[in-house]
């Protein structure tokens, strides 16, 4: 199993701490996570990747519309450019959804 650092995504190792060998993952330049930690630091990441692909997704569509508004163009051009407004919309809500159907028990 291979797993990055959330903070850096360096590649994270396991190490044994305490008395009772405890799992720690640390990452080449010190981050260090016990597993809870570990595991909402991800969510946290995940939560912050989609976001930016939310994001991303809605001002794509929005520099489409523009585009669209201020150069009409010829009609080939203009239907490619609706499709794709289309379609990057739809991304945009699917990906919403996505992000809230996929919080984790906290």
């Amino acid at each position: 199993m291979s797993l990055s650092c959330p903070d850096c995504a360096g590649v994270l190792h396991i190490e044994e701490e305490g008395p009772r060998d405890h799992h720690v993952f640390c990452c080449q330049v010190g981050h260090r996570y016990a597993g809870q930690s570990l595991l909402q630091a991800k969510e946290e990441q995940l939560e912050r990747v989609l976001w930016s692909a939310a994001v991303l997704l809605k001002q794509l569509g929005d520099a489409y519309e523009r585009s669209f508004k201020e150069r009409p163009g010829m009609s080939h051009e203009r239907t490619s450019a609706q499709r794709r407004i289309r379609e990057v919309r739809k991304q945009s809500l699917a990906m919403r959804a996505i992000i809230e159907g996929s919080h984790a028990s906290r």
